[in-house]
């Protein structure tokens, strides 16, 4: 291994690409966020379906999980898909989501499509019954997609190469 100074990767227009660590630590940030709201909304759900009995349990703490699924797309397209171009985890990090191409930032629905590529079971744990297995597989893709960054020489995870995103540093 080379000794002395060593290259940071940079994107198309000269700027230093973020380091896998920093973008884990930015979505752990984010699903600590995503996570309050949902346990929230879970602990409503199951102190009212004590009060009143469990009728309908399964569909409330169903419901919950899509409107926390719709919440954490929403957030993510309206922070990622903004002029900054960050999340609150992006923020606490110093780096920011830019199209790949330009370097602009990019569209709501363009920080969205990418999270729910990123994370699929967004989308999935909406299907009644079978959403809990493809939930499951979902899964298993984010942990692929997101790990894919390391293999990428520049630094781009399948769900930055499907949106033509890449994730720079901002400071």
């Amino acid at each position: 291994m080379p000794y002395g100074y060593q290259a940071v990767p940079l994107d198309r227009l000269g700027r230093p690409l973020a380091d896998w660590w920093q973008r884990f630590v930015a979505i752990v940030i984010d699903g600590l966020i995503i996570g309050v709201v949902y346990w929230i909304l879970a602990a409503a759900v199951v102190s009212s379906s004590l009060r009143t009995g469990l009728t309908h349990f399964a569909f409330r703490l169903w419901l919950v999980q899509v409107i926390v699924g719709l919440g954490a797309i929403a957030y993510f397209a309206l922070l990622e898909g903004s002029e900054r171009g960050q999340s609150v985890g992006m923020m606490a990090l110093g780096i920011a989501v830019r199209d790949a191409t330009t370097g602009g930032t990019i569209s709501r629905s363009r920080a969205g499509a990418r999270m729910v590529i990123l994370y699929p079971w967004l989308v999935l744990i909406m299907i009644p019954l079978i959403g809990g297995v493809l939930g499951f597989l979902g899964d298993i893709w984010t942990l692929i997609c997101g790990l894919s960054p390391l293999w990428n020489p520049a630094r781009q995870g399948y769900h930055d190469i499907a949106q033509n995103t890449s994730v720079i540093k901002t400071r």
